[in-house]
């Protein structure tokens, strides 16, 4: 059942109660993640990191120790009082847990929360932006990196790609490798691992993409997209369109529109659309899609869309430590990358619910959580949290 809204808004207990505890004890059996594990089992990594996340200004591993070992933790997850673990102990479990445990938690959450939260853009379309960040490391602490420019700063890069769907990040790829830099590459990989696929949606991706057989591999899996190109782009024009030159689209004039064959030092036998508009300082925008049929100010609106997902960067790197790597070896950056997606689902859903910013969200869920622990704890000794707790 979804969660009972007051005044359409969610509390964080709310949030937290959609995490199917059952189904990660279902999943920690399939993917076989406790075979040997004495304390930290896949569970109790899970909330661990989650809870860590949302409450560490910048979690670290001794600082994931030190909530470990706390007894309001343990107490509030159910955790056995007498453990406690070190912080190497965590780092090399990080590094050789089965990685499959929290890809599928974050796929099952991500399903779930998109069920109970699904919110189609008022344009009737399902966009998916697209898009990459970057996240550096000193070359010696990094297992796996790529290098970028000609910098001799020694350090090495980890490429995160990613697919926000309702404002839900739908499908997460890692790159390391060198020939990966190329948005060629690593955009139509994480376009095809979706999480849920529609024919209906509509991606939407920044100019980085300039390969003609990404553009016919997306469009031959039936799958709309729009884009933006150079302006020197060579095409062949197969039909004007019927969008009325010098038609205004917010602060953007039409130029042109048109169904081309595009080159590439030869043709490309797949028709798409380029709709060339200037701004008002004159500057030409040359727009790439392969939806014929839908108004030109569609097309402008669906990109304008794309903004979104390079707010969501920003946000996890400012607000959620992930500019920062609390495990340097591959295994562990990909839970930690998991676990910030499913933390920054919840946020995001509060965010829009509470009518709040990011950092207010983050810090009301954090207060909440501390709430809901004190009086778990008053309960527990048989106490009254109404006498101290009053309110909805």
């Amino acid at each position: 059942m979804p969660p009972k809204k007051v005044d359409n808004k969610v509390s964080a207990k709310q949030l937290l109660d959609l995490i199917p505890d059952e189904e990660l004890s279902r999943l920690a059996v399939q993917t076989g993640i406790d075979h040997w594990a004495k304390v930290l089992y896949g569970k109790s990594v899970f909330y661990l990191l989650l809870y860590s996340l949302a409450e560490c200004e910048k979690a670290s591993l001794r600082s994931l120790e030190d909530v470990f070992n706390s007894r309001r933790f343990k107490f509030l997850f159910n955790l056995d009082p007498g453990q406690t673990i070190r912080h190497s102990s965590i780092s090399d479990r990080l590094a050789t847990m089965e990685l499959s445990f929290f890809e599928e938690a974050y796929r099952l959450i991500y399903s779930l929360f998109r069920s109970h939260f699904s919110d189609r853009d008022a344009l009737e379309y399902n966009i998916i932006r697209v898009d990459s960040t970057m996240v550096a490391e000193t070359a010696n602490k990094l297992e796996k990196g790529m290098s970028v420019g000609c910098k001799k700063d020694g350090k090495k890069q980890v490429k995160y790609t990613v697919c926000l769907e309702d404002l839900l990040p739908s499908s997460v790829q890692v790159f390391t490798e060198q020939r990966e830099l190329s948005e060629d590459l690593t955009i139509p990989v994480t376009i095809l691992k979706l999480v849920d696929m529609h024919t209906d949606n509509v991606f939407v991706f920044d100019r980085g993409v300039g390969s003609r057989k990404a553009y016919v591999d997306i469009d031959q899996k039936g799958y709309q997209f729009v884009t933006r190109l150079r302006e020197s782009v060579k095409y062949e024009i197969i039909e004007e369109l019927n969008t009325l030159k010098g038609l205004q689209v917010g602060n953007l004039t039409v130029e042109s529109d048109e169904w081309v064959y595009l080159f590439k030092g030869k043709r490309v036998d797949t028709p798409f659309r380029i709709l060339k508009m200037k701004n008002e300082q004159g500057k030409l925008l040359v727009f790439l899609s392969n939806m014929k049929e839908i108004p030109a100010e569609d097309i402008i609106m669906i990109y304008k869309k794309r903004w979104d997902i390079e707010v969501f960067f920003r946000f996890i790197k400012q607000e959620l430590n992930f500019s920062h790597f609390m495990s340097t070896n591959s295994n562990g950056i990909k839970i930690i990358l998991y676990m910030t997606l499913i933390l920054s689902m919840l946020i995001h859903i509060y965010k829009k619910y509470n009518d709040v910013g990011f950092r207010t969200a983050k810090r009301r869920i954090k207060i909440e959580l501390d709430d809901l622990l004190t009086i778990l704890i008053i309960q527990a000794c048989g106490g009254d949290p109404n006498i101290v707790f009053r309110g909805p």
